[in-house]
Formats: C-alpha cells, structure tokens, sequence
C-alpha cells in the first residue's frame, strides 16, 4: 500500500502532470500544422506586411512607434518578425510557433492553478478546499485550457499570435506574484515588497504582456482577487499596503488603455453612442458572458465571426434570460463570498477579465468572438475540472486504494481528451485556407458581409477573379456605400478586363471617399490599361501624397512615369522603390530595366 501511494505521489507532481498536459496540448493540435495562412488579418501581419522582413532600425522605430491593423502591440510584431527571419512565409513555422506558445501556456496554467488551490485558506476556499485534489484539478484545467475546441482560434489563426504572446507573460506574471507572496508572507511584509526581484519581474512581465496584447489589462484585478483569496484577516491597515502595490499595475494599465483607444480611434474602429447606444452594448455584454460559458460546456456552433445584432429585443429570452442569469450568479457569488470565497473569486476573474472586449466599448461588428476567451476561460475550467473531481471523489473516492484512484483520474483525463479532441480537429481543419474559413462562416450564417469579402479576397489570391467578384457583389448588397468592397470590385473586374464595369465601381468609391488610397490606385491601373497615361500618372500621384510609405504606391507611379516617357522622374522613383524591402521580389527586372533606361542605382 505504502508503494501505491508514492507512485500516485509522483504521478500527481505539478512538473510532471504539467509537462503532460503540454505534450498532449502539442500532439493534439499537430493537424494544425499543415495549414496555411487565411485571408483575415494574415496579409496585414504577414505576407503583405513589409516591415516584418528585416529585424533592422527601420522595423523597430515602426513597431514601437506606428498604430497598424489599429494595434499597437510591438511585441507581437517582433514575434512575427522573427518568425520570418526563420521560415520566411512558410506557414508550417509560423503554425509551430504558435503551437508551441499555447502548449507552453497549458503547462503554465497546471502550474499556476496548482499553486493558487494550494494558497487558499481552509476558511476560504469552500469549493476549492485543499482536500479536493489540487494536483488533479490543475491537470484537467489544463487539460481543458489546451484541448479545447474555442481556443483554436487563438492558436490555428497565425494572425492571432497576440493571444498566446500576451497569455504567455500574463501567466507568468501572475506565478511570479504567487512567489512574492510567499516570499513577503503574505500582507504581513509587503512593506519591502517594490525591493522584490520577483515583483519587479512580475511587473515587467505585465508590461510584456500589455505590449502583445492589450487585453491583459485585467491583471492588476486578477492580483487583487489572488489577494482576496489567500490573505487571512486582512486589516484596513493591511489592505492599504496590497493595493498600494499595485499601483504601478494600474498605472501601466491605464497608459495601456489610452494608447489602446488611441490606436483604435486611429484606425477608424470605435463605435459611437450614437451607431449603438449603452443600453444596447449591455444587453449584448450579458449575453456574451452566458453564451461563452455555455460554450466552454458545450461546445458548438463555434463561428470565426458572431455578428453583431441589428436590434436588440430587451423583453427576448436570448437577451432578458441573459441579463437576469449574470444578475442571479452575480448576487449568489456575492452572498456566498460572506464565508467562503473560492466561486466570488472564479466568477469575478472571468467577468473583469472580460469586460474589455464585451463591447461596453464597442470595436468592430463582432458580437463576440471565441479569441475572448483565451484567458478569461480559466476560472471557468477551473471550477468545471473541480466539479469532475466531486463527482470522482463521490463516485469512487472512499472505495478505491491510491493507485486505483490515480487510475480512475487517468481514465477520467482519457475520457476529456476524447470528447473534445474530435471537435478541436474539426476547428482546427476550418482554418485550413480563407476558403475553407469563410466558406464554414457562409454556412454558419449567410447576413456576414465579412464572410463575402473575405472569400472574395481568397479566391482573388488563387487567381478566381470572376467568382472573387460575385462574392464582393454579394458582400455589397449587405453593405452597400462601402468604399471597400466597391474597391475590391473594381480590381476584380479589372484583372477580368471589363473596364467598364472597373471604372463605374472604383468611381462609386470615389464619390463616398474622394482621398482613398486605395481606389485612387486602382482607377491609376484603369488609366494605365486605357493608356490614359497623363490621367494614371495624376491619380498614382496623388495616392503617393497620401500613403508616402506605401511601396506599391511609389512603384505605380515610376511605372506611369516610364509611360510618359520621362526618364528623369521615373528615375527618381524606381531609385525610392528599391530602397524600400518589398523590392527584392523584383530585384533583377527592375535593374535590367534601369539599365536600359540609363538610370543607374550605385
């Protein structure tokens, strides 16, 4: 008997069931490796993206400095960037390097909620009590964190690398706090606490985390309610130290934030009070945080974009039934938490944690999104993985010897591996190609006009112009006036060679945004198919002016400038051109052609 205790003793060590539960997460989302990059996002990080293709001066200044995709995340460009030094535009790297992160997470958060279960008070655990099998519980949250079919998002989708970046130093962040308190005893000692080589990594691992994603902007709260949880009789006295240690949290968090909405101003993707009024936003909110944990329950009717409704029917059983079930546990969580803190503190992480992407401040036309739920989900597993382990324990726990018990937890990880691993293959194939993706979205529902865009821009890339263009037609009497869609028509019927069709197209762009960069381009490719080289060479000009780092731009208008036959202009600017990255795809035509035009580089 003695034996089979310490095999099960060994067997339930935090390394060696977090290293489990990290190698499962890998195996499981191997498929994912053989997918490709898709069109949402992936040409803006990725393949379209020039700067990420040389770690130089150039790349950093932009990184740091620039609001791109209406992020300013430069950790995450530095990922990217590195990524490309590495496998170039080889999807099979960027995957593995996103695969790889997300297992590492997996293995972080074994070991974090081993150590958070560990540090509850007795007289505040109440669900959560040590007695309950903490190594287990840590290894099925685990399990479910790295398995589960909503995370593939996060992982399968390149573009989202910011996801598992900032999961990865938030983790950290908070492993690192849990080792402060140990090492200060608790509120005791924090006195000394801003001298503490593991606060300070905490704090500089948070600022990591911020500059991936900002999304990690709850942390600050998350080492507030580990406070709540494991600090004993906490005086007024005491309680001023905690939060004044957590001061620089809110600072970083706060600049984070005005940067954030700086950002997403810039980029055009905050909503008014106007377009979507309060009252609205919080309906949705409610209903977001009961379908995300309906999800991680039962997991289907996954979608890569869950639109954002047209109305809101308040009195509805979607909405009202939403509403009053967030006020129902709320004030249950509330109540309980007067003795016992473990399920205030599970549903408190997940409500703050989410609160920045509910849509209180509304970005973009998603309702929701399953990237959301990324860190958010593990309170949630958590107390899911503590309710398997109850009906474990009441089920076979007092009948059972150790070993047969380590066996019987065995059997219950299989039997969760099983379930859920079906499911997050078939996540992980949709995000396979854009095709694959937005034909799936198409499917799941036919009013997203992003879908049709989106599909339309895949099939372009494959060189389908005339499918392409039914798709943009179809995303267009969904959202007619966009200046977009009318864009990418335009170029669609260009490559097809219907002119006409192109120009009536890129002149409705026009009327909505006579200074848009893009269309002006595309009339300039009109004009040079017309041989209209005067009126090409204006208009290339003109989106010069207003997108002066564009490569592309400045490539257009040496070429119309070649037309015109003025070699000294078109001198000057296929010299800008090749001074730029992207140039090197075109390296030995273009100094060919600058040969024969007398325009040497050196």
């Amino acid at each position: 008997m003695t034996t089979n205790k310490k095999g099960w003793a060994r067997l339930a060590d935090v390394r060696f069931l977090a290293v489990l539960a990290a190698v499962l997460t890998f195996l499981v989302y191997l498929p994912a490796l053989e997918n490709g990059f898709v069109s949402w996002d992936d040409d803006t990080y990725l393949y379209k993206n020039d700067f990420i293709r040389r770690l130089n001066g150039e790349f950093f200044n932009w990184a740091f400095t620039q609001f791109t995709a209406s992020n300013w995340h430069p950790l995450t460009w530095i990922s990217h960037a590195l990524d490309y030094a590495v496998w170039g535009l080889n999807p099979f790297g960027h995957h593995l390097t996103s695969v790889l992160l997300h297992s590492i997470n997996t293995l972080l958060v074994v070991v974090l909620v081993r150590q958070l279960l560990s540090g509850i008070p007795k007289a505040k655990s109440g669900f959560l009590s040590s007695d309950a099998n903490p190594a287990l519980i840590a290894l099925l949250t685990g399990l479910l964190f790295g398995i589960h079919p909503l995370h593939v998002e996060s992982v399968a989708w390149v573009s989202e690398r910011k996801d598992l970046l900032s999961g990865f130093f938030y983790l950290m962040s908070l492993l690192f706090y849990l080792r402060t308190r140990r090492d200060t005893k608790g509120a005791a000692k924090t006195g000394n606490i801003f001298g503490n080589s593991n606060y300070l990594a905490c704090l500089g691992l948070f600022a990591l985390a911020l500059m991936s994603k900002p999304m990690a902007i709850s942390l600050p709260f998350a080492l507030l309610i580990i406070d709540w949880l494991h600090t004993e009789n906490t005086d007024t006295k005491a309680l001023r130290r905690l939060l004044l240690t957590k001061t620089p949290f809110f600072l970083l968090a706060v600049a984070s934030a005005i940067v954030t909405f700086a950002a997403q101003k810039t980029g055009g993707a905050i909503s008014t009070l106007t377009t979507t009024p309060l009252d609205e936003r919080l309906w949705v909110a409610a209903h977001a945080l009961v379908a995300y944990l309906y999800k991680m329950v039962w997991p289907v009717d996954l979608q890569p974009f869950y639109i954002y409704p047209p109305s809101v029917q308040w009195f509805s059983l979607q909405y009202l039934g939403s509403a009053l079930l967030v006020l129902a546990v709320s004030i249950a969580a509330m109540w309980g938490a007067r003795r016992k803190h473990g399920f205030a503190a599970a549903w408190a992480y997940y409500v703050i944690t989410l609160i920045p992407v509910l849509g209180i401040i509304k970005v973009g036309g998603q309702a929701m999104a399953d990237r959301y739920t990324y860190l958010p989900s593990i309170a949630p597993f958590i107390v899911l993985a503590t309710a398997l382990v109850w009906v474990l324990r009441r089920v076979s726990w007092q009948k059972f010897p150790a070993l047969q018990r380590g066996l019987a937890a065995i059997l219950l990880s299989v039997l969760l591996i099983a379930m859920l691993t079906p499911v997050t293959h078939k996540q992980i194939r949709i995000w396979e190609s854009g095709e694959t993706l937005w034909r799936y979205q198409i499917q799941k529902n036919t009013l997203v006009p992003l879908a049709y865009k989106q599909l339309g821009v895949a099939l372009f890339e494959r060189g389908e112009y005339a499918e392409a263009a039914v798709m943009m037609s179809k995303a267009l009497s969904l959202k007619p006036q966009n200046v977009d869609l009318l864009s990418n028509l335009a170029i669609c019927h260009l490559e097809l060679g219907n002119l006409d069709q192109a120009t009536q197209a890129v002149e409705n762009a026009l009327r909505i945004d006579e200074n848009n960069p893009r269309a002006l381009n595309t009339l300039g490719e009109i004009f040079l198919e017309k041989q209209q080289y005067p009126e090409a060479n204006r208009v290339f000009y003109k989106a010069m002016q207003l997108e002066p780092g564009n490569p592309l731009r400045v490539f257009n208008l040496a070429v119309s400038f070649d037309k015109l036959e003025d070699r000294q202009q078109a001198c000057i600017y296929w010299r800008r051109f090749m001074a730029t990255d992207v140039s090197e795809d075109y390296d030995a035509e273009i100094r060919s052609h600058l040969a024969d035009i007398g325009c040497p580089l050196d």
